[in-house]
């Protein structure tokens, strides 16, 4: 009965949040420069910089910001700099700094390597109230998938700077799930306890950018049905760490309800939106550029919010129906995530649902 209720309530806070329609997450990728080449990028970042004369100056993003702001309540609003690595560009504070005097929240996805004195002093001046570092396993398992042997060592140097600064903000940890790391995640978890952190998310990889060259990282049937009842049993412990699956997918109600913070909603286009490098607005920086709704070069970010993001909202069942037709799920599911579209692979292959289907049918 629980369950049912639970399930009751996420529908209605789901069409809730199709009715507004407001920006929650606004994501900048400021560039697709970084200091490493992840051989499971999905973003293709480089650390060359021949797309910088593309990105957007620090005026064009302070102007979209401050337009949001007069259209919407700023201080509901998270602004989550992404990347590339957004410890590469200069001007990251003074944005980040000018985005919380307008009210918003401000919040920063990085490797972490960059992370100093220097860095992260400058990062609390500019009043960051957010940071997610991505660390992706156990020192040999991080660095394989880096392709830089020492990054984990250099991360976790960046993490306690953090700490010995008295940082105020939120530190979190994005990791993904690989066949690689699959199995060695409770001896990761055990060294990221005594450092502090709060959260440790875990979200599979999927074939988007480097990826696509890396189908044997992909979770099998059986390692997903793995790593989701690993979630699952250690959060029923009392434990150090909150540890949670990210938005990457629909699993069914036997691990919908266990596996993370809230039940699963691909917020894209809904309440989540983005800004990349050169002004493209889509659904968030992780989705193919398939489904990108405009530049803020030619309209702003607001006119496009508004009158865009049609395949989003309206028709997403249309979108997905090559793989979702009939499928009992739906009301729950409505596809998964957006980032699972336009990969080079199966369908089939993308829907962690039916893998676990698979599994059970095995049994």
């Amino acid at each position: 009965m629980h369950k049912l209720k639970t399930l009751l309530k996420f529908l209605e806070y789901k069409e809730e949040l199709k009715e507004a329609i407001s920006i929650r997450y606004l994501m900048w990728e400021p560039s697709l420069m970084c200091n490493l080449e992840c051989i499971h990028c999905s973003n293709l970042c480089t650390q060359s910089n021949t797309m910088k004369s593309k990105e957007l100056t620090t005026f064009e993003i302070k102007k979209e910001l401050l337009d949001i702001s007069k259209h919407y309540d700023a201080r509901e609003i998270y602004f989550v700099v992404t990347g590339g690595e957004p410890l590469l560009r200069s001007d990251l504070m003074e944005v980040g700094k000018y985005a919380y005097s307008l009210g918003y929240k401000f919040g920063i996805t990085t490797n972490g390597i960059l992370l100093n004195t220097h860095t992260v002093k400058a990062l609390q001046k500019a009043n960051l109230s957010n940071i997610a570092i991505s660390l992706d396993g156990i020192a040999s398992d991080n660095d394989e998938l880096r392709n830089y042997i020492g990054a984990y060592n250099k991360t976790i140097k960046g993490i306690k700077c953090l700490f010995e600064q008295n940082f105020k903000g939120t530190v979190s940890i994005l990791c993904c799930v690989s066949s690689l790391n699959v199995y060695h995640l409770e001896e990761f978890i055990d060294e990221l306890i005594p450092l502090g952190i709060s959260t440790i998310r875990f979200t599979p990889i999927f074939g988007q950018g480097r990826a696509l060259g890396q189908k044997n990282l992909m979770l099998s049937d059986k390692e997903l049905h793995d790593l989701l009842t690993f979630i699952k049993e250690y959060r029923k412990k009392e434990n150090k760490i909150n540890v949670t699956l990210g938005d990457d997918g629909y699993y069914g109600v036997e691990f919908e309800c266990h596996i993370r913070n809230n039940l699963h909603y691909c917020g894209a286009g809904i309440e989540w939106g983005a800004i990349l490098y050169d002004g493209t607005v889509i659904g968030a920086t992780h989705i193919s550029k398939k489904y990108k709704e405009g530049n803020i070069r030619d309209n702003s970010f607001v006119e496009i919010w508004k009158n865009n993001f049609y395949d989003y909202r309206e028709g997403r069942k249309e979108l997905f129906s090559p793989y979702c037709k009939d499928c009992e799920e739906w009301i729950l599911c409505e596809g998964g995530g957006f980032h699972l579209l336009d990969q080079q692979i199966d369908g089939n292959e993308l829907c962690g649902y039916k893998k676990l289907r698979r599994i059970e049918n095995e049994k």
